[in-house]
């Protein structure tokens, strides 16, 4: 899309000028390299989960199965804190990262890491002494099962400490602009699990301790895989073990909380249903929602995998302030959650019975059950529950803290409450409350959006993204749009009022840049590549910030004068890389990191005075 000006001066919307509409040509990149890589590893984590039950079962025993589930609550309560430090860490340090502050950045991934690995090595130990009182509560100690669960929990909780760092190291990693290598850590952990499952039980007759083991070796190598993150030359989070706990550790937990209470509800929501739906329906009942909470298991997968993205990409868009790019973002999202599970839910809708007989539901002692109406009124559920789940992130990274909190409450409770009340009415109508739930949060969700007008294009007003006045262009890698985008900048930049030698400094900072991006970042098919300026202004300073999608290039670097070959002549001058050094030169600051694998290079300029 070309760079145009309109009456030859940008036009002024609010506090953020536009000239071009703003392509979204880097962010849908950077989207696909994050979600594909976060949803093959929810897809890898899924299938090893299922297959290690799989060959745990048939190994071992039934029994075997059972007692591994009597665990699944304490890991799932475990597992909290490790979203509670991991996903509200790596969104505070996205923000500072989006404000080039890797000094906060480096902080809170320090005391989050630390947290983390004190709190696992605490359930360690602690695990271990007392898993047998632990498993007590759930199962009677003369029950078969017990022996079995008891000895799998004592060693499953040694690893907790490996399992939450890899978690939390993860959460980073992608944060930092390499979910690739966060999938490999899933993968290879996942595959490490199965293999040890075969040597330890098959081989060496270990049992479910064989397993448990298994369990521990696959999260020690995912940790241990997530580490070579550090190694990479564009890494830029650095830990600091004399970093202070406590300080900041409030902070990260308030990011983290919404997300961490969701995932604490949904275990206790499962077994509120479970109550309901087995006292009003009976044993089919129980089946159908049985079989419906596979298809939400779904669901939750593509839904985890794509909007993630808002934490990391968005928590970086944030900290640069650029909120039209925040927009898209939370719009592509939407887009592409809504059309997977707008499939899903077709599917759910045209052929219940074929969904049903692939969970056995041709073995059902009644016949006479007719499981298709129950699934097809569950199906309408899944793209409300998706959307308000997309929006509350949004409103985790902008700012809105209490009303991310209250959704994350409210998507579970409202969906418990609205079956229960309709069950009383009849038990046939226990299904209309799901989607019930999901249409009622997703009009109060949209009013509250609408009052704030945080969607569809985020505005700062009522969060904390702070104000300012802000450029957001989109340019073309061609000569000719490149100059034209320098005069939308320098237009922009004197309806703001900035002096003259500002204006001059940016300008030329960024004609270099730019014409660099444009000869060096790509070889082939440049009219199909874009770069995206983004411009903010605040009362003292200028922030810049460039980004194009060609190879990797630093222009952050220091350049020693070569001596002269003969004595007395001095030095000679760097000719090749003077632009770079001109750049270097004439701005307050300049950082440069590669991620999602995309270069973005921010300027910083003082303000002296003003026009």
């Amino acid at each position: 899309m070309k760079v145009l000006l309109i009456n030859g001066s940008p036009r002024e919307n609010g506090n953020t000028f536009t000239v071009n509409k703003r392509n979204g040509y880097l962010i849908s990149k950077a989207l696909h390299t994050f979600m594909w890589a976060s949803i093959l590893s929810s897809v890898a984590q899924l299938l090893s989960t299922l297959i290690d039950a799989i060959v745990v079962s048939n190994l071992i025993g039934p029994d075997a199965i059972s007692a591994v589930n009597v665990s699944v609550p304490v890991l799932s309560m475990v597992g909290c804190f490790g979203i509670l430090l991991g996903i509200g860490g790596s969104i505070v340090a996205a923000k500072a990262m989006g404000l080039r502050n890797m000094e906060e950045a480096n902080r809170v991934f320090s005391i989050s890491l630390k947290a983390t690995l004190i709190f696992g090595l605490f359930v360690s130990i602690a695990g271990y002494l007392l898993a047998p009182t632990i498993v007590g509560l759930v199962c009677p100690p003369e029950s078969r099962i017990y022996p079995l669960a008891a000895s799998y929990l004592q060693i499953i909780l040694i690893g907790m400490v490996f399992m939450l760092g890899a978690f939390t190291l993860q959460s980073f990693v992608k944060t930092d602009g390499n979910p690739k290598l966060v999938m490999r850590a899933v993968v290879i952990g996942c595959m490490v699990n199965l293999v040890f499952d075969m040597i330890f039980i098959k081989v060496f007759d270990m049992g479910i301790a064989g397993s448990a083991w298994a369990s521990v070796l696959s999260y020690m190598a995912a940790f241990a895989v997530c580490l070579l993150h550090f190694k990479r030359p564009h890494c830029s989070l650095r830990f600091h073990l004399n970093a202070p706990i406590t300080n900041g550790l409030g902070n990260i937990a308030k990011e983290g909380a919404p997300l961490s209470m969701n995932s604490l509800l949904l275990g206790v929501c499962t077994y509120l249903m479970n109550t309901i739906v087995l006292r009003m329906a009976g044993d089919n009942g129980m089946y159908v929602w049985s079989l419906c909470l596979q298809l939400f298991t779904i669901m939750q997968l593509v839904l985890g995998g794509i909007s993630t993205s808002i934490y990391a990409i968005g928590g970086l868009l944030a900290g640069e302030r650029d909120m039209e790019g925040l927009g898209m973002l939370t719009r592509r999202v939407l887009l592409y959650v809504c059309s997977v599970l707008a499939f899903i839910m077709v599917v759910m809708l045209l052929w219940p019975e074929m969904l049903a007989s692939l969970f056995g539901g041709s073995r059902l002692a009644d016949n006479t059950t007719d499981v298709a109406w129950p699934i097809r009124i569950y199906a309408l559920l899944l793209v409300p529950y998706a959307v308000v789940a997309v929006l509350r992130s949004l409103y985790q990274i902008i700012g809105f803290r209490g009303m991310s909190m209250i959704l994350s409450i409210t998507q579970l409770v409202a969906m418990v409450v609205c079956v229960w009340l309709l069950a009383l009415v009849s038990p046939d109508m226990l299904w209309w409350g799901f989607p019930l739930s999901g249409i009622i949060l997703l009009l109060v969700t949209m009013a509250f959006s609408w009052q704030k007008k945080t969607y569809p294009r985020p505005l700062p007003k009522g969060g904390e993204m702070g104000g300012g006045k802000s450029l957001n262009s989109s340019v073309r890698l061609t000569r000719e749009d490149v100059r034209s985008a320098l005069a939308e900048i320098k237009s922009f930049l004197k309806e703001s009022q900035v002096s003259e030698s500002t204006v001059f400094q940016i300008r030329l900072c960024c004609e270099e840049l730019l014409y660099n991006i444009v000869d060096y970042a790509v070889e082939k098919y440049k009219e199909k590549h874009f770069a995206d300026i983004h411009i903010h202004l605040t009362e003292t300073q200028v922030n810049v910030l460039l980004k194009d999608d060609g190879r990797p290039f630093n222009p952050v670097f220091k350049k020693k004068p070569t001596p002269s070959p003969s004595p007395g002549e001095g030095s000679l001058i760097d000719t090749e890389h003077l632009g770079l050094l001109l750049v270097a030169g004439e701005s307050s600051s300049i950082n440069y990191k590669y991620m999602y694998d995309q270069n973005m290079v921010f300027l910083t300029f003082t303000i002296t005075n003003k026009q």
